[in-house]
């Protein structure tokens, strides 16, 4: 932050500025993978070239009645795209932000824009139920809380006072104040949260590559051993197009195609299983790296519990009467939530 913005907040000329210098609040699009990405790393397999090789070869002989093998292909293929559109699709729906507009004060005036006008430095006024839009600091508050459990997890609001952090993405539960904006754009932390959500990294599943591995080998040994059985069948059978077929029909047999398919059919059972429980797998190897967790850790109790309010007691002030006491308190904040003023 260079410097503090007045409480008339950024003039129109300091506006113009930021926006020609690119200190605005445009968030680039993230990185994710394209359906074409998706597409070839489902199609483009080492039991997918076997399997494709051998097809090509029992179409040429004129046995298209004996394809039926790449059924297997077109399965195992269609499982994996499905299951990996619908994860990106969704990630690329997640997002933290969701007010549409912010409510800044330029030149002395209070007016709400789209939160992608909003500036560095910006002045931006605060009031019960206005999500931060962008990180920025406090500089004046009466009784600010926020509600910060969107991103930390935690239920219980955080009281603000001038000089305190406030991350975009977080709501305003009671209160009101004034804070500029420090980050925005790809800086701001709901931003960066978001993106991270999105990043796909391949898992690394010992039961996939224990599959490619046996396939990596037989892509040795089919070739060599489908080549003199088809010399000898060539000698037994009449006709070339019978030696072929039979070739065919021995490779296909090497080929562990339904230990593929019943890999990844195990894995979109346990897919769907989490998705059951509002879980999302990013690809289907993602089940296996779960059933290898044997340590949980989690940072807080808010995490895991319902976050329910119980009544513990009531605490007498005194001869004065609570329901006098609260009134008077609810009526003295300007700008009162609604639980204030339903007390009020």
């Amino acid at each position: 932050m260079n410097t503090t913005t007045p409480l008339s907040g950024l003039t129109a000329a300091q506006v113009t500025q930021r926006v020609a210098d690119g200190r605005t609040n445009d968030v680039p699009d993230a990185p994710v993978r394209t359906t074409t990405e998706i597409i070839r790393a489902n199609v483009l397999t080492p039991v997918n070239a076997i399997i494709g090789s051998l097809l090509v070869l029992i179409l040429v002989a004129g046995f298209a009645s004996d394809a039926l093998f790449a059924g297997v292909i077109i399965s195992n293929s269609v499982i994996g795209i499905f299951q990996e559109l619908k994860a990106r699709n969704t990630l690329n729906a997640l997002a933290v932000l969701s007010a549409p507009q912010a409510r800044v004060v330029r030149d002395g005036e209070v007016r709400e824009i789209p939160i992608s006008q909003v500036v560095a430095d910006d002045l931006l006024a605060l009031l019960p139920g206005d999500q931060i839009v962008v990180d920025g600091q406090i500089l004046d508050g009466l009784g600010l809380e926020i509600d910060e459990s969107l991103l930390t997890g935690e239920a219980d609001p955080v009281e603000k006072t001038a000089g305190d952090e406030v991350l975009s993405g977080s709501f305003v539960s009671a209160g009101s104040g004034h804070y500029q904006a420090t980050r925005i754009g790809a800086e701001a932390y709901a931003v960066s949260l978001a993106e991270e959500a999105r990043q796909f990294k391949l898992a690394d599943s010992e039961l996939r590559s224990g599959v490619n591995t046996i396939l990596r080998w037989l892509s040795f040994i089919i070739p060599p051993a489908s080549l003199l059985l088809l010399l000898r069948l060539l000698v037994e059978e009449d006709e070339a197009s019978e030696a072929l077929r039979g070739m065919v029909a021995a490779a296909v047999a090497m080929v562990p195609d339904g230990l593929v398919l019943l890999t990844s059919l195990s894995f979109i059972v346990g897919v769907i299983a989490l998705a059951r429980r509002q879980a999302l797998a990013k690809e289907l190897a993602t089940v296996e790296l779960l059933a290898r967790v044997d340590v949980l850790c989690l940072d807080k109790t808010g995490t895991i519990t319902t976050g329910d309010i119980s009544y513990a007691g009531l605490e007498a002030l005194g001869s004065a009467d609570p329901k006098a006491a609260l009134g008077a308190m609810a009526a003295a904040d300007p700008h009162p939530n609604p639980t204030l003023q339903a007390i009020a």
